[in-house]
């Protein structure tokens, strides 16, 4: 079953729009499946197929295009110069525009076709669609903005090492919120991702580390906390990529009260196993945060 991923693609903000006095805006409504692929360049059965969705109302017009992208130290997406070696120019695809009519789908073909040796690793890329506008009525008041999504594809050659080390969690708490930020370096060649879940506990009824373990969850069904533990979530799975070090922030969304506390992890790095409890203290006081800060070192290659 495909699971189409729902997007809304609105170049001017609403508010803004009404600051500037501009008439409001109309969006589009598109999907991906899937919405991220991996290849292996020298894999036979490198060629791939992306659907995507129309759930508006109206025909919608679009063309395919594809870009090389990295990730800056804040984690935002950054498009990068092409050159010989980056995987931009080894994909092809069809086809580059069509129309998907009201409740259609579309199906895209993309294949990986290196033009010279890839460097070992990972090789990133964005495949772009984005709507082609309609010609409106000029009477209409009315303002027809663009849509675009796009589907991350990494392909690997040669030797993939993922080498990814948490350096510190530092536990960042006020009175009007708490954050926890993982420090991680990758040293391999490939991306790492923290996967799990973690959990926050009053201090005193904290059980230790090594007696707590991931939630079992189940769709649509609401989790059952263990007695005593006080929330709980998912890691921040934000890719860090090779030869990089970035900060993963993940915010507590439970309000807590002043009190002693313990972020508990339960989960993995790159393959390693996480498991840690991190005592945090919320103070009365806003002028004074409390900061709580652990050293890990956790790798694997």
């Amino acid at each position: 079953m495909q699971i189409f991923g729902k997007t809304t693609g609105i170049a001017l903000g609403l508010i803004s729009a009404l600051a500037l006095g501009i008439p409001s805006a109309e969006a589009i409504h598109i999907g991906v499946s899937p919405p991220r692929v991996e290849v292996k360049i020298k894999d036979k059965s490198r060629s791939k197929t992306i659907k995507i969705a129309n759930f508006d109302k109206k025909p919608v017009e679009m063309r395919a295009y594809v870009r090389s992208w990295t990730v800056d130290k804040d984690g935002k997406l950054q498009l990068v110069k092409s050159t010989p070696q980056t995987l931009d120019r080894w994909i092809v695809f069809t086809p580059s525009r069509f129309t998907i009519p009201p409740g259609g789908t579309q199906t895209v073909r993309f294949a990986v076709r290196p033009k010279l040796e890839p460097n070992p690793g990972e090789h990133r890329a964005m495949l772009y669609f984005e709507e082609i506008p309609r010609e409106g009525n000029r009477n209409s008041k009315t303002v027809r903005t663009v849509g675009r999504l796009g589907v991350a594809i990494y392909a690997y050659a040669g030797e993939v090492k993922k080498v990814g080390v948490l350096n510190s969690v530092n536990v960042d708490s006020k009175p009007d919120g708490v954050k926890a930020i993982f420090d991680v370096s990758n040293k391999g060649n490939a991306r790492v991702e923290m996967k799990g879940q973690y959990a926050i506990w009053p201090a005193a009824k904290y059980p230790g580390a090594k007696a707590t373990q991931a939630l079992k969850t189940k769709v649509n069904e609401p989790v059952k906390l263990p007695q005593n533990m006080l929330h709980a979530g998912r890691l921040n799975s934000a890719p860090v990529l090779g030869d990089t070090r970035r900060q993963l922030v993940l915010p507590i969304r439970k309000k807590l009260p002043p009190g002693n506390y313990v972020l508990d992890i339960n989960g993995e790095l790159g393959g390693v196993p996480i498991d840690k409890g991190i005592p945090f203290t919320v103070r009365a006081n806003a002028k004074a945060p409390n900061s709580t800060k652990s050293p890990i070192t956790s790798s694997t290659k």
